[in-house]
């Protein structure tokens, strides 16, 4: 192994065969670190963006650092357009980037031309690099590979995973309360012993379920092993002679349980008596003089490892539980076509994992491995043991030696999401594995000021670089370089330069109680923003300091709720940013009370509840005047019957719309009106979208409740959905969870409760990692909850390392004595893991807390003693202004036709066909085919077949007459789509298989086995046909590499009122009059869709569908004029057309002036599967469109409406 160190991202090697480790601290330049190896291997390894993944840990992360991989190109495209030869040498400002650029191309002109094409070429693949979640490339895998998978070949729609998890974990419940004495789980929920609820059920089966957690259980040897019936009789011995305890002792009761479970395993001791055989050692209740006696001793050691057996034995329960909840869910969602965020990572792990297990090939890792040599991945510290797990075995070969090149990015510092799933543990044996030409570190801050990093590297020297409290987690802070990037925007106050960015403020004496502590603090830390922002002598960059300069970082949800009060109190504006759902609000509550009001207008008392709420805003004063007189309840029930007959016209988001302009007015002057608003209209679009898939009000009432007591589902779609928004984009002070705040910086940062940021009680089950398997396992033990106590301690330190990393020129740190008492009833203070991060820190600091060489030690830093100021202070420069604020009026409505997404199926048969999914892939075959069975005799009647056409019925047709359909169309396009390039049908029965079944094709009159039979020679047949394209006749598609075929190729492209007569007048002023379907549609909108298949030969871009369609018995209704009579009538000439000027568009687009589409846009082929190949030239449609043609049809789709159209 190497042990030259790098120093430098140009010298990071990057070359296959190897692993590389970049750790980047916060703020040294991840992101831009990514870009320039991305560059580099662009032009270093000359690999395209296709074959590089990207992956991070968030959609929008992923999109920004698509857009910053896409600048660094642009950028590098403006160096190589430049002749370096005659510039000057790079200045002293020139980056790291630049030199290594110019260093490359100084002395080769040539390599920089070469360049130059590869970057623009690169530049236009962007869009479809594989830059993305590990999740979204895990479902990108599942749509490549369905049948290495073992997936439907169609993927199914996103739902979240908790909210099915909750529906499987109710009907466990239902089952457990229900089933008799003798169902399995019953008697194993028995055996647990465990006090279950609904809520704790379904939390235990999150933990069990979360991916790569496995519960841990003894073994039946290990059981019986302690277990040993021999010792009942000894606990009862000991329990029947009475000298040896104290009156009212428990022990003797939980020796007797512990000797009954001895005897018959079924009676398992209680909760209470497994608590107390934990404790068995300490002797409660045993006399005095009897505490040294050597049986009672021996007896209480065994009652001991007997009760970690039991929590052993509970276990089997959950273990038991999980597996059901894991196969039911599984079932409900392949029955439902669903998938959920986990399902994607577990399908494609699986589908590796059982290809290691087998002898052989692993044709998925491998097929993976040559589309993506190169692996960037970023957050590499959030990933899991499974994720990781999915990138070894791509990267990995059968024998275990490391193939490609995965290069893992982050930083074990900030590795903070440990509740996601997040596995440090993981992180930490992948780094083991990387030698020391692959590591990286960047060490540089460029995010913060010069004097706040040195205040960093000051606060983590005196008070400990290990980011754990015993040094034992390998993960220590490092002192990091700082740039002069802020000194021309300063931090100034009274107009001279911060001279101590990060500000302590220690609190010696604090309040006796927690809550009176948290609440001074957050008091204290209103007052200080407030202060801040009224004085004016805060400047950045000679500005005063704004409240969208400042941010608090904040435990928990309450936390920020508590602030949130204090700040608009003093009239500082100010915005939330958390996970927490609408529907937890005060807006949500009142709103369903309003609501039910509308859904019953003749009731009084609802009405009365309704005006009462805030949204209505009627007065004490007012509900007692009117008391129960109904005259004066009139105007209200009429304004509510309205509502009602309105919600039933329009729909609810309408209703809610009426409620916004009733309160606009008056809560827009307001400092919570935006939030009251923002909450509202929000409420309204997730009712609305409801209200859709419900059938009445009563419903929609009911869901709505139910969101309010069970809260929104937290994973990912879902809990986007119901997330409180951002309530305005004006300037606010943003407050914020510790954990949200990743990834961000703010030019001033408070944290007034790092603190309290200590150990949170647990329910009895751990998650603790195995340092053997390397598998995280759920347990019951001591050992168990002390090791996840202590991981749990270790992250904290992480955390505090990230909310102090995220200010850029100060940062405010509260602190209290590390001793203090725990609470207001404790004398002691917190200890061990129960203790805040920055409770260990401040107590390990050297020099001591307040002496004068702490002071000289940190010169950076600022020690103020107390949290002041306690006198309320307020901000009036956010007071409201003299003119009323009202909401923005909706821009008018867009004049022309609808906007909607159009496809072939759109054009030709109507416009309220279904367009969302143009890529159904024998989607037009169904109607096609219909037209055709209907009028079988017309059609043929259109021309007479060709003479060299066979007449009467042919075997091959007769054979697969029977089997017709969309469905039918779609299997056979899922199986030229996914069949193994070069590989004769007859070695992939299989795949034909499973396409069948998964298109759901299935005949009573013929076996499927003998189907499959005949679509092996059938697909062959078509394979083996010559396609006669005029460059070279006898080619056909089993003759073309892999690398020349594209299939499923989707395209879009914009159409603004664009006329259907004026592109029928088009075509036929070049001769083809009937081309284009007979409509006076205007279209505007989106066209898309997918073509079958693109194969490149010669220079030649060529288009080919499949048809799966059935024409007729005889050879005669599948060629010649017959076949351009089908063509016509099913309007496949046209669908041609659109492919056509689709790829002219692409290779316009990714050519540019080097385009030549005479020498390289081929003709356009239509396959029929079923004749294919039974005779020369049947079942196969070809045509090359004119140049003419493409070019007018193109300017009808470019240009929009003229005068007449749009009258």
């Amino acid at each position: 192994m190497s042990t030259a160190a790098v120093i430098d991202w140009r010298s990071l090697d990057l070359a296959d065969g190897g692993r590389s480790l970049i750790e980047a601290s916060a703020g040294t330049g991840k992101t831009w670190t990514i870009a320039v190896l991305y560059l580099r291997l662009l032009l270093e390894r000359q690999l395209s963006p296709r074959q590089i993944v990207v992956t991070t840990f968030t959609d929008a992360a992923a999109q920004e650092l698509r857009e910053r991989l896409r600048g660094k190109l642009q950028w590098a495209v403006l160096r190589a357009s430049e002749n370096l030869a005659e510039t000057d040498d790079a200045g002293s400002d020139e980056g790291s980037d630049g030199q290594w650029l110019r260093a490359r191309w100084q002395h080769d002109a040539e390599l920089r031309v070469r360049d130059l094409q590869r970057l623009r070429l690169a530049l236009a693949e962007m869009d479809v690099a594989p830059v993305s979640t590990l999740h979204s490339l895990c479902r990108r895998i599942l749509a490549d590979h369905p049948f290495a998978c073992g997936v439907a070949f169609v993927m199914g729609d996103m739902v979240p995973g908790e909210a099915l998890l909750d529906e499987v974990a109710a009907d466990l419940w239902r089952r457990l309360q229900q089933a008799d004495a003798g169902d399995p789980l019953v008697m194993l929920a028995a055996q647990a012993g465990d006090e279950l609820s609904l809520a704790r059920l379904s939390r235990r089966l999150k933990v069990c379920l979360a991916p790569g957690v496995s519960v841990k259980m003894a073994s039946a040897a290990e059981v019986d092993a302690v277990l040993d019936p021999a010792w009942a009789a000894r606990l009862r011995a000991a329990v029947a002679d009475g000298t040896h305890f104290r009156k009212g002792s428990l022990l003797p009761g939980f020796w007797s349980e512990l000797a009954d479970f001895l005897d018959d395993r079924a009676r398992m001791p209680g909760a209470k008596a497994c608590a107390g055989l934990k404790e068995a050692t300490a002797l409660t209740g045993v006399l005095k003089g009897s505490k040294d006696n050597g049986e009672l001793i021996a007896l209480a050691v065994f009652a001991e490892r007997c009760a970690e057996i039991i929590e052993s034995l509970r276990a089997g329960f959950w273990h038991e539980l999980a597996a059901l909840a894991r196969a039911e869910m599984r079932s409900r969602l392949a029955a439902r076509h669903q998938l959920t965020f986990d399902s994607l990572i577990q399908s494609v792990g699986d589908a590796l994992a059982r290809e290691a297990e087998r002898a052989g090939d692993r044709p998925l890792a491998d097929a993976l491995f040559k589309a993506w040599p190169v692996a960037l991945v970023d957050e590499f510290q959030d990933t899991d043991g499974q994720q990781y797990g999915i990138l070894d075995a791509i990267y990995r070969e059968r024998d275990g030696s490391t193939r490609g090149r995965l290069v893992m990015i982050g930083d074990p510092k900030q590795a903070i999401y440990r509740f996601r799933g997040g596995d440090i543990h993981s992180y930490q044996r992948a780094a083991s594995a990387v030698d020391a030409t692959g590591r990286l570190t960047l060490d540089t801050n460029h995010r913060s000021s010069a004097a706040l990093v040195r205040a960093f590297n000051q606060f983590y020297a005196v008070g400990g670089t290990a980011l754990d409290a015993a040094g034992e987690s390998r993960i220590a802070y490092e002192s990091v370089n700082w740039t002069e990037r802020r000194a021309g925007q300063p931090y100034t106050i009274d107009g001279e330069p911060c001279p101590a960015p990060l500000v302590i403020h220690y609190r010696s004496d604090p309040p006796s109680s927690q809550p009176a502590r948290r609440a001074e603090a957050l008091e204290v830390c209103a007052n200080q923003i407030a202060a801040m922002l009224q004085s004016g002598t805060h400047r950045i960059g000679g500005e005063p300091v704004q409240p969208s300069d400042l941010a608090v970082l904040l435990p928990t949800g309450n936390d920020i709720i508590s602030l949130r009060d204090a700040l608009r109190e003093r009239g500082v504006p100010c915005v939330t940013s958390s996970r927490s759902s609408v529907f937890d609000t005060e807006v949500a509550r009142e709103l369903q009370v309003v609501l039910y009001a509308i859904a019953h207008p003749a009731e009084l008392g609802a009405l009365r509840a309704a005006v009462a709420t805030r949204l209505w805003g009627a007065s004490f004063s007012e509900l007692q005047r009117w008391g129960d007189d109904v005259a004066q309840w009139q105007p209200v029930a009429d304004t509510f019957r309205s509502w009602s007959q309105q919600r039933a016209e329009r729909g609810i988001l309408h209703v809610v719309g009426q409620l916004i302009d009733r309160l606009a007015a008056r809560y827009l002057q307001t400092m919570a009106g935006e939030r009251v608003l923002t909450d509202l209209r929000h409420l309204g679009e997730l009712l609305q979208a409801q209200s859709e898939q419900l059938t009445g009000i009563e419903e929609l009432l009911a869901w709505l409740k139910q969101c309010r007591e069970d809260g929104a589902a937290s994973d990912n779609d879902a809990a986007d959905a119901a997330q409180l928004r951002i309530e305005s984009d004006s300037a606010r002070v943003r407050l914020m969870t510790l954990h949200a705040s990743k990834g961000l910086e703010f030019p001033i940062v408070f944290l007034p409760l790092m603190w309290n940021h200590g150990e949170r009680p647990g329910d009895g089950m751990s998650v603790v990692n195995d340092p053997r398997s390397g598998q995280r396992l759920a347990e019951f033990s001591a050992a168990a909850r002390a090791r996840e106590a202590q991981d749990l301690q270790d992250e904290r330190f992480r955390v505090l390392y990230v909310a102090l990393t995220r200010a850029i020129h100060a940062c405010h740190l509260f602190a209290l004595p590390p001793q203090r008492p725990a609470s207001a009833s404790s004398k002691t203070p917190a200890s061990g893991t129960r203790r805040s991060a920055l409770d260990v820190m401040l107590e390990r600091i050297d020099p001591a807390l307040g002496s004068p060489e702490l002071r000289d030690a940190t010169p950076d830093i600022r020690w103020i003693d107390g949290w002041h100021p306690l006198a309320r202070h307020d901000f009036s420069g956010a007071a409201a202004p003299a003119v009323e604020r009202h909401a923005r009026a909706l821009p008018p409505p867009r004049s022309g036709p609808l906007e909607a997404k159009h496809s072939f199926t759109t054009l030709t048969q109507g416009e309220h066909r279904d367009a969302v999914n143009p890529g159904a892939a024998a989607g037009d075959e169904d109607a096609a085919g219909n037209v055709e069975l209907a009028d079988a005799d017309a059609v043929v009647a259109v021309e007479q077949p060709s003479p060299m056409t066979a007449t009467e019925a042919h075997p091959g047709l007769l054979a697969l007459a029977g089997v017709r359909g969309t469905d039918f169309g779609n299997a056979v396009h899922a199986v030229f789509e996914h069949r193994e390039v070069g590989a004769p049908m007859s070695a992939q029965r299989e795949l034909i298989a499973q396409c069948l079944r998964d298109a759901g094709v299935r005949r009573k009159d013929i076996e499927q086995s003998a189907l499959v039979d005949l679509l092996v020679s059938r697909i062959q047949d078509a394979l083996d046909a010559p396609l006669g394209i005029a460059a070279s006749p006898a080619l056909c598609l089993a003759d073309l590499a892999a690398a020349d075929l594209r299939a499923e190729m989707g395209f879009h492209f914009a159409m603004d009122r664009v006329s259907m007569p004026r592109l029928r007048a088009a075509c036929a002023a070049h001769g083809e009059a009937e081309l284009v379907p007979a409509s006076q549609r205007v279209l505007s909108g989106l066209m898309n869709g997918k073509i079958d298949l693109i194969f490149h030969h010669h220079g030649l871009y060529h288009v080919l569908d499949y048809k799966g369609n059935y024409l007729g018995d005889t050879l005669a209704d599948y060629a010649g004029e017959a076949l351009r009579a089908q063509m016509d009538a099913s309007h496949y000439r046209f669908q041609a057309l659109l492919y056509t000027v689709a790829v002219d568009r692409y290779l316009r687009q990714r050519l540019g002036a080097d385009y030549r589409r005479e020498e390289q846009l081929g003709e356009c082929v239509y396959l029929f599967i079923r004749a294919a190949g039974l005779a020369p030239d049947a079942g196969i449609w070809r045509h090359r469109f004119s140049s003419d043609l493409l070019d007018a049809v193109g300017e009808v789709l470019a240009s929009g409406p003229t005068t007449t159209e749009a009258a």
